[in-house]
């Protein structure tokens, strides 16, 4: 199938939640302000005539709130496949087994504080990542790597027959999960999934197009909406 003209795949990561709280499923106040600028950014016909997707995180159900206050389509699919990993659980299990892997384990008070020393958290995360995709890293509570991947893309065919139709497709998710969607359709390898994955902004957007069975990226972690540097944020 190929995408109307025109119709898009819009993946945008939630707002910031709350790192360091005991409740990061939801959204700070800089992050329900992140989530009005996207708002802003999607607003029109355009997004009016959408299908909405989102997973049934707060984070993500607080994001999209703030788009369909803004008077978009209430054309809304909630799915779970759109949840992501236990970042906890990887991190957790990266820390359990960093000698058996070879991998130092981040100093105590950056673990105690993630918001402060989070940029030394993301480089020291993207090798657990890789540990994972590869099946050195292993956690039940985390599950594999492989069906991570298959439950996040299985809306996918849902999301060309609407684009087929000439509807574009809004989803509200997070950056796991958008950096495998738009590595897996787009062709790209896991090397530059995890990059993407640890480098995506809250409140982003990232846009493909589908034409003729190919997936193309217009857009990837896109903050233009987020004009204030004090508003780009990555957890």
């Amino acid at each position: 199938m190929s995408g109307s003209d025109g119709a898009r795949l819009v993946l945008v990561r939630h707002g910031q939640a709350s790192l360091g709280s005991d409740d990061y499923d939801r959204l700070s106040p800089l992050g329900h302000r992140q989530a009005q600028r996207v708002a802003g950014r999607l607003s029109g016909a355009s997004m009016a005539s959408a299908v909405f997707w989102t997973g049934t995180l707060r984070r993500h159900r607080e994001t999209l709130s703030a788009l369909l206050d803004s008077g978009a389509s209430s054309d809304v699919e909630t799915s779970a496949d759109l949840n992501e990993f236990s970042t906890r659980g990887l991190v957790r299990a990266g820390l359990r087994e960093a000698s058996k892997l070879g991998m130092d384990i981040p100093p105590r008070e950056h673990l105690a504080d993630p918001a402060v020393h989070l940029d030394r958290l993301l480089l020291w995360f993207g090798p657990v990542m890789a540990a994972w995709q590869d099946g050195r890293l292993r956690d039940p509570e985390v599950g594999s790597w492989a069906a991570f991947s298959r439950r996040v893309l299985r809306p996918s065919r849902a999301w060309a027959s609407s684009l087929n139709r000439g509807r574009s497709v809004i989803v509200v998710t997070s950056a796991g999960v958008i950096a495998t969607v738009v590595a897996a359709l787009a062709g790209r390898d896991l090397a530059w999934q995890r990059a993407l994955a640890v480098k995506l902004y809250n409140a982003s957007v990232s846009e493909l197009a589908l034409r003729d069975d190919t997936w193309t990226i217009e857009t990837c972690n896109c903050t233009r909406h987020l004009d204030d540097e004090g508003l780009r944020t990555l957890a």
